[in-house]
């Protein structure tokens, strides 16, 4: 898989299709490697892909779980190579991409979406990797339907993760981890409440920040097009 910078900076996937290159929905080419090319008028740098470009250039179909909160939520769960992730509402696949890339080879991630529409897009998304295979997508409620047990995470973005928290306990392993994103103060205080009452441990409560900077040569300063807020995190351990 390869990205495509153009002179702004502006960044597009290039993806195997058969035999052809597909780069977003202006180019198919029959061969490309790292370096710079031109394609049309435009000149583009062309780099091998990351997870910052797999997550930066998904179609979205509802708010995604963006770069900093994925990376607390894999460090706080402990993920690696072979963890057993279930993970609760698919969006555009943003988090899904995030996880598959730290559990492969041998890791699998099980996501429940009971939305059709948003199972598609999130299917559309992660099939453009090279991990998907570690992935399995189900149509169902993660606060109810799921048949998998001796997991290492357990991973919700829904709008009452509290619901899923009995269901948590039953299927993850010991240490394992629940790990919620919630958008407002009610809901994280909710959630805490409920993983107080079923006896989790070494919770947490957090929002993370990220302040990006424009440096220029008469000057640097912070981008006052930031969006710092996201949303909250929640965790709690089995015992």
């Amino acid at each position: 898989m390869y990205t495509l910078l153009d002179r702004k900076n502006r960044r597009y996937l290039a993806y195997k299709d058969g035999e052809m290159y597909k780069i977003d929905n202006f180019a198919v080419l029959h061969e490309l490697c790292e370096g710079t090319m031109k394609i049309g008028l435009s000149k583009y740098h062309i780099l091998r892909s990351n997870l910052y470009d797999y997550m930066s250039t998904l179609k979205r179909k509802a708010q995604i779980i963006g770069i900093k909160d994925a990376a607390y939520i894999i460090a706080r769960c402990g993920l690696h190579a072979g963890s057993v992730v279930i993970e609760g509402g698919a969006g555009s696949g943003s988090l899904t991409m995030a996880l598959l890339y730290f559990v492969q080879p041998t890791g699998k991630v099980y996501t429940y979406e009971m939305r059709n529409d948003f199972a598609q897009v999130a299917k559309e998304n992660v099939l453009r990797t090279s991990f998907a295979q570690n992935w399995v997508l189900k149509i169902g409620d993660v606060r109810r339907d799921v048949e998998e047990s001796d997991v290492d995470a357990f991973i919700v973005d829904i709008p009452d993760p509290w619901d899923a928290v009995e269901i948590a306990k039953k299927v993850l392993k010991i240490s394992g981890c629940f790990a919620s994103y919630v958008p407002t103060y009610n809901q994280m205080e909710r959630v805490y409440h409920a993983l107080e009452d079923a006896n989790f441990v070494d919770l947490e409560a957090c929002e993370i920040i990220k302040r990006n900077m424009i440096i220029g040569s008469m000057g640097t300063r912070p981008d006052n097009l930031e969006i710092p807020h996201t949303g909250f995190l929640i965790f709690g351990r089995k015992v």
